[in-house]
């Protein structure tokens, strides 16, 4: 990998935080799925973190855009902390409404 590559593309701070807060190994048990965490998000955030992470989260699938599966879980584990695997990328438009929605958008 090249300097200012990927890797450098993904420091979405706020996109990380809400990986790492509500997408974690336990996010089944507690949110029941994707779309409960990402709701329960939307519901504890001020309207401008969840702009904010729909803002990066538009950002990622730009930086993803035609990359696999795999690759993508690869990056939302190792970049992001999410412990979340996407099973396929249509899902990745699921967590995108819920974010508009939950935002206002």
């Amino acid at each position: 990998m090249k300097k200012g590559g990927e890797a450098e593309k993904m420091k979405f701070p706020a996109l990380r935080a809400f990986m790492r807060s509500y997408l974690h190994q336990d996010f089944g048990e507690e949110y029941g799925s994707v779309g409960g965490a990402v709701k329960a998000f939307c519901e504890d955030a001020a309207s401008a973190e969840v702009a904010t992470v729909l803002k990066e989260w538009r950002e990622f699938l730009s930086v993803t855009h035609g990359k696999s599966v795999d690759e993508v879980n690869g990056l939302l584990g190792a970049e992001l902390g999410s412990a979340w695997c996407v099973g396929s990328l249509g899902e990745l438009e699921a967590v995108t409404k819920g974010l508009e929605v939950g935002g206002g958008s």
